[in-house]
């Protein structure tokens, strides 16, 4: 499904949401029936936060962050954003200016396989993030159409 947008995205309940983000990670994984769990290789860029909300998912090319910009704005207050490339990438394809738009629409968080950036601005913005790597490189927007 590359290069595809999807605008009718299904929302969980919020009281469905809300009564989740009372537990753990691993309460809910296991609650779940063991299924779901990211991995891992996903570390918090920040302690002390416990976030849950509707995961709003992004599929993008290595090194590309075109297709967060289209996810940006899909997304609704609770949502949480869910990001991962087709194979492995570490660059810095999110940071404050995400965080900054991600917020403002009421996104409680994100969680990706890929690289961030501007750590500490996210973290003084009280954005919650989990990512597989911190990297200053950044990315192009150029590959929505692969």
């Amino acid at each position: 499904m590359s290069g595809v947008v999807v605008t009718d995205i299904s929302r969980t309940d919020g009281a469905v949401v809300d009564a989740l983000a009372r537990h753990g990670v691993a309460t809910v994984h296991e609650a779940m029936g063991r299924t779901g769990l990211a991995g891992p290789s996903l570390r918090p860029i920040q302690q002390g936060v416990r976030i849950a909300g509707t995961a709003v998912t992004v599929i993008g090319q290595p090194g590309d962050n075109l297709m967060i910009h289209a996810a940006v704005e899909q997304v609704r207050p609770g949502d949480v954003l869910v990001v991962t490339t087709t194979s492995p990438s570490v660059d810095g394809a999110f940071g404050d200016l995400f965080a900054t738009a991600l917020k403002a629409r009421g996104v409680r968080g994100l969680v990706t396989t890929t690289g961030v950036r501007d750590t500490q601005d996210l973290r003084d913005m009280d954005f919650p993030v989990w990512a597989a790597a911190v990297f200053s490189q950044g990315t192009v927007k150029a590959t929505g159409d692969r």
